[in-house]
């Protein structure tokens, strides 16, 4: 392997291994040494480039089931981040399309039965190693071998077929939004389902829905964790504060406890949510509701809500991101805290929070509202 890339590779698992707060938790999941191997052997044929080795780094970092890492390659005029202009889901041996961004060719309900002339399953038992995230089918990320495909067979809903040549769309930021709220006579619905984020404002400002008395904030949420005071973790969490106003102190504080690895820490307050929930709460989940969307749906459990659907992806026992410029074209991003309840065993982690009645997702769901009839008529029960 060229020296550049050993260097690199070697950097990335070394703060897998030290700096990465998951790493005593889900490391036993991390194999550097196949994809070193394939990464060497890619370099010995000739076709390793900077597109390539992010490719197999990034599915060693799927491997370890954290959602939150990442290895970024900036753009250049030889490379643009792109997706693949749509969002599929996985049912039986076939793929179907929930959702579309940019590939006008399609539409919600076609369904994929083949992708470069294999069908997911095909795909699944050839592939060594599972950077799918899930082994539950309706749970998989398929969006990264989508983005390498260069071909798939489609069946639409009237039957006809067509084999389709796939491009390339510029990707685009995930902002936050805001839920759809739900409120009638009997109850209230709160839907969380495909929510991208929430942000901390956001939060706040909804959590109040779900509690029918004032409750402490760290009653709702984790505010208990281990911060992984490593050197290096320090060190790139400082270089980030420099240029905002006000963070000496903090700044200081890094310094002092560089090299201490894992430490305790309350960030919970004497915050008191007010309860404003004056009738029943139901809460829709999905397996893509996460980070912000994803706490409030705890938050929502241990107030007390009914939730329905399926659990979400499970990303909110890691936080504390950092991103760190390994060289001029690769940031890596990693987690350096945990929380207090995943480290004891009880976390969400790779299952995330269980709906109180689990429907599984089918392609019925293309065209009808399944859970948001479920959640009108358990209101319309009580």
């Amino acid at each position: 392997m060229s020296k550049r890339f050993d260097e690199l590779f070697g950097e990335i698992v070394s703060v897998l291994r030290h700096d990465w707060a998951g790493a005593a938790l889900y490391g036993d999941r991390l194999d550097p040494r196949y994809y070193n191997q394939s990464i060497g052997q890619a370099w010995k044929d000739g076709s390793l480039d900077e597109l390539l080795f992010m490719r197999h780094v990034s599915q060693m970092l799927a491997c370890t089931g954290d959602r939150r890492l990442r290895l970024s390659l900036r753009p250049s005029d030889t490379y643009t981040p792109s997706r693949p202009g749509f969002f599929v889901r996985r049912y039986g041996d076939a793929l179907y399309v929930t959702a579309v961004t940019d590939e006008d060719r399609l539409a919600v309900g076609d369904r994929i039965d083949k992708i470069n002339g294999g069908t997911p399953e095909e795909h699944r038992r050839r592939i060594q190693k599972n950077f799918f995230y899930a082994d539950e089918p309706e749970r998989e990320d398929w969006l990264g071998l989508l983005k390498m495909a260069e071909h798939i067979d489609v069946t639409h809903p009237d039957g006809s077929g067509e084999h389709m040549e796939l491009r390339a769309y510029p990707a685009a930021p995930v902002l936050p939004a805001a839920p759809r709220v739900v409120s009638a006579a009997e109850g209230v619905i709160l839907d969380l389902r495909n929510l991208p984020d929430i942000d901390e404002d956001g939060l706040m400002s909804l959590l109040p829905l779900v509690c029918r008395t004032d409750t402490p904030l760290s009653g709702l949420v984790d505010t208990e964790l281990f911060v992984n005071y490593t050197r290096r973790n320090c060190i790139v969490r400082a270089a980030a504060l420099q240029a905002l106003p006000d963070t000496e102190d903090y700044v200081a504080e890094l310094a002092a406890k560089a090299g201490r690895g894992m430490l305790y820490e309350d960030a919970g307050d004497d915050t008191v949510i007010p309860g404003a929930a004056d009738k029943p709460v139901v809460v829709l989940t999905d397996t893509w509701t996460r980070d912000g969307a994803e706490t409030l749906a705890l938050a929502a459990k241990r107030a007390g809500a009914y939730l329905i659907g399926r659990p979400t992806l499970g990303t909110i026992d890691l936080c504390g991101d950092v991103s760190y410029e390994l060289d001029e074209r690769y940031v890596l991003t990693w987690s350096t805290a945990i929380t207090k309840t995943a480290r004891e065993g009880a976390g969400v982690f790779g299952r995330g929070v269980a709906p109180d009645l689990y429907i599984p997702w089918t392609p019925g769901e293309c065209s009808q509202d399944t859970l948001m009839t479920a959640a009108r008529d358990h209101i319309s029960a009580l």
